[in-house]
């Protein structure tokens, strides 16, 4: 990898892609700019109708459930002369190209290939699930998958506390970060975090709603507002994600299931832990790229309640993960089509009951990806030029050397 700050020069054949790709990137998304979905007829423009009626003291109430730092912005759209929609769109849009920016810079430096970087660049602004999300849908999500793509690359040049500053802030607007979260606590188990960068988390929680309290919404509503959230949409297991309900049966046994789905992804998720924990290995770049990938896919597959676009961080991580390993650019693909596929069964066939391609055939790929990066870290762990040996272990194979030869 090449180092912090080591320049690159770009040729005419990398300005003229960089500009055709941007281009063709925010074309795509200026042409999708008008579409009015339900989700902004339903949540967002309501909202934004309350605050410029109430102005900043509306925080003070509970017609939101998002997470304050969002409203905030909503907030800050309903000052604006301009249209709300257009305005929300716009931000998220410029967001989109950040996060491309943020991509193409992780991937030039952990490969060192200006090529590779210049193309994941234009994969981001390319992706479906990218441009479908903000300037079609009228989602947020790209925010804090952006604070999550900065975590990482912070993580890759080993500068922990400026990563888990940015996985704070994540998390104060997106209860989804923690699909990766068992990541960080192997990575602290391998001495790469320390317990002390993880008080950023609940310190930048308590910053993102600190303007809401003191606008005069309780603070245990504040607080309480990621439960408040997990105990709605609980008429599916599966709210059209590809995941293992959409197996077994995403109508049956609700209660039970949900209850039982939720108990079992805290065993799956232990297990796994605790025998990644018992195992002495180097951290690589790599590695910590497929062990995000994994968790991020890992996690929405056997929690329920699952919604179609919760499979858009691993959708990102599929992407970095395939530029640092080329034979697995099938696994972008196949990602972001079933996730493509979900937000289109939701944005296109809202009253249908099945998608264009049956859930359950997606859900069956999904899995397959899983076990794919699954064996892959396995191998990573197993392969000896990975595995770290304790002194005791030297000590005790040189004796055994004296002794016997």
């Amino acid at each position: 990898m090449r180092k912090l700050g080591e320049k690159y020069e770009l040729d005419r054949a990398d300005l003229l892609f960089l500009l055709v790709i941007t281009g063709i990137g925010l074309a795509i998304r200026m042409t999708l700019r008008t579409i009015t979905t339900v989700d902004w007829t339903t949540y967002w423009d309501p909202w934004i109708t309350i605050l410029r009626e109430q102005g900043f003291r509306a925080l003070s109430t509970d017609f939101y459930d998002y997470a304050p730092p969002f409203v905030y912005i909503l907030w800050i759209i309903s000052r604006l002369p301009v249209n709300p929609m257009t305005a929300y769109k716009g931000l998220c849009i410029a967001v989109d190209f950040v996060a491309a920016l943020v991509m193409g810079k992780m991937v030039r430096e952990t490969t060192g290939s200006r090529t590779k970087g210049i193309c994941a660049y234009g994969v981001m602004l390319l992706a479906p699930t990218i441009w479908a999300n903000s300037a079609l849908w009228a989602q947020c999500d790209i925010i804090f998958m952006t604070f999550v793509l900065l975590c990482v690359y912070e993580l890759l040049q080993d500068r922990p506390n400026l990563a888990m500053v940015f996985y704070g802030i994540a998390f104060a607007f997106k209860l989804q970060s923690l699909f990766i979260f068992p990541f960080l606590v192997i990575l602290w188990v391998n001495k790469k975090i320390r317990f002390q960068h993880f008080l950023w988390i609940p310190v930048m929680y308590f910053l993102g709603i600190l303007p809401a309290w003191m606008a005069g919404r309780p603070l245990l509503e504040l607080i309480n507002i990621y439960a408040a959230q997990g105990a709605q949409d609980v008429w599916s297991l599966s709210i059209k994600w590809p995941n293992i309900y959409q197996i077994i049966g995403n109508q049956f046994f609700l209660l039970e299931y949900a209850e039982a789905g939720t108990l079992l992804i805290l065993g799956i998720l232990m297990c796994v832990m605790f025998w990644m924990a018992q195992r002495r290995y180097r951290v690589s770049q790599e590695f910590m790229v497929q062990l995000a990938l994994f968790f991020a896919i890992l996690s929405p597959y056997f929690l329920p309640h699952m919604h179609e676009r919760y499979g858009c961080l691993a959708d990102v991580l599929a992407i970095l993960y395939a530029f640092m390993n080329r034979r697995r650019f099938f696994v972008p693909v196949l990602q972001i089509l079933l996730s493509f596929n979900s937000y289109m069964a939701y944005l296109s066939h809202l009253g249908a009951d099945e998608p264009p391609v049956y859930y359950g055939v997606w859900a069956f790929l999904e899995l397959g990806l899983l076990i794919v990066i699954g064996l892959d870290l396995y191998r990573y762990f197993t392969d000896p030029e990975n595995q770290i040996r304790t002194r005791s272990v030297r000590t005790l194979e040189e004796w055994e050397e004296n002794k016997y030869g």
